[in-house]
């Protein structure tokens, strides 16, 4: 079996916008600017590192395909890559959306969350889809 890199690479973005919902809950319940920022910027540097980890995600994938993976993994892969393209695009918008403002509009704290929600699905599949490998 190769060495793959992205259960590596995954952790900085999974880390960084499971944090910054932490922040977004402490946003909501002491309404400081310092949470709001501090989920931004966490949310920013998430969507760095998820654009690292889906490259690495299918340089992978097609590491694996070559070395004749089964078809069990690539459908388990397929709702695995659904749901990290989901939440990068829900932060997209979250981060947009917060784009120069200091009080984050209500609708982007929802999505962040629902972002989050993503990823701790994607990380549970992704985590399943290592065993099988």
């Amino acid at each position: 079996m190769a060495f793959l890199y992205h259960p590596l690479i995954v952790h900085f973005p999974v880390a960084l916008w499971m944090t910054s919902a932490l922040f977004e809950v402490l946003y909501l319940v002491r309404r400081d600017e310092f949470s709001a920022a501090a989920a931004r910027w966490l949310i920013g540097l998430g969507l760095l590192g998820a654009a690292v980890s889906i490259v690495s995600g299918w340089v992978d994938l097609l590491r694996q395909v070559e070395l004749g993976v089964g078809t069990g993994i690539l459908i388990r892969h397929r709702l695995h890559s659904l749901l990290a393209y989901a939440a990068t695009a829900a932060y997209v918008a979250v981060f947009l959306g917060r784009w120069r403002r200091t009080i984050p509009p209500r609708w982007t704290i929802l999505l962040s969350l629902l972002g989050a929600a993503f990823v701790a699905a994607t990380g549970y599949i992704g985590g399943e889809l290592r065993k099988v490998m």
